[in-house]
């Protein structure tokens, strides 16, 4: 995993426009397709627990596989909570009909 020191800083100089990816990458010390998937968008920038004032969206951590579905999500696996909750509603209403 990379730091998100060094993601932040491939992100600044990609907007300063004046390197090349290739560049970027001899410099920050990172492979060339990982400076090219920063900037696509394509690798996620993750916080930690320092910086979550200053970005409450922005994940805590990186994707992880959720134990219940198994997809690569940020936890809690929002898609699990709903299937719960969904589950606790049926149960109820039978429950009560």
């Amino acid at each position: 995993m990379i730091a998100p020191g060094i993601v932040d800083e491939v992100v600044r100089l990609l907007d300063e426009g004046r390197l090349s990816q290739r560049e970027i990458a001899r410099v920050s010390g990172i492979s060339r397709g990982t400076v090219g998937s920063i900037a696509q968008g394509k690798r996620p920038r993750v916080r930690t627990s320092d910086d979550t004032f200053l970005d409450p969206t922005r994940p805590l951590g990186p994707p992880r596989r959720c134990p219940g579905c198994g997809g690569l999500v940020y936890l809690p696996c929002l898609l699990c909570r709903i299937r719960e909750s969904k589950a606790r509603c049926r149960a109820a209403s039978r429950r009560d009909g």
